[in-house]
């Protein structure tokens, strides 16, 4: 015991340098072999890239790469636009008019505070103004 005291420093020192070697080895020193979610990656160069693939995961992908191949292979025919009813469809869509600004686009700044600004008010005939204060702003002096 008496050693102990007379080296405490070192034991301390001794110990904690043992901690971080055993930490490094159990997060750095994992198994070199590749896992069973291991993909050969063709243009990394030879490189085994190494992620997480469900198996649900690779049957979306493989139902995507399918049904783009599908897609790939629709082909339209130029004649159908030539065809008679397709001739005979008329456009019936309407034209937009223009909006006055401020009207229908809404607030000039929509992250602007309710209450800055006097807004005035006509209750029965008679007008008045209303603070800031009354939409929840605070007084200004």
């Amino acid at each position: 015991m008496e050693i102990f005291q007379k080296n405490k420093k070192i034991f301390l020192f001794v110990g904690i340098f043992a901690a971080v070697v055993l930490l490094y080895w159990l997060f750095f020193s994992g198994d070199p072999s590749p896992t069973q979610n291991s993909v050969y990656d063709p243009t990394a160069g030879g490189l085994v890239s190494e992620f997480s693939v469900g198996p649900s995961d690779a049957i979306i992908g493989y139902e995507l790469l399918a049904t783009l191949s599908r897609l790939q292979s629709i082909s339209l025919d130029p004649g159908l636009f030539s065809d008679p009813v397709f001739v005979s469809l008329r456009d019936k869509s309407k034209p937009i008019g223009s909006q006055p600004l401020g009207k229908s686009l809404g607030r000039r700044n929509p992250f602007s505070d309710f209450g800055k600004g006097v807004a005035t008010t006509s209750v029965s005939g008679s007008t008045g103004t209303l603070s800031p204060a009354a939409f929840g702003a605070p007084k200004t002096q």
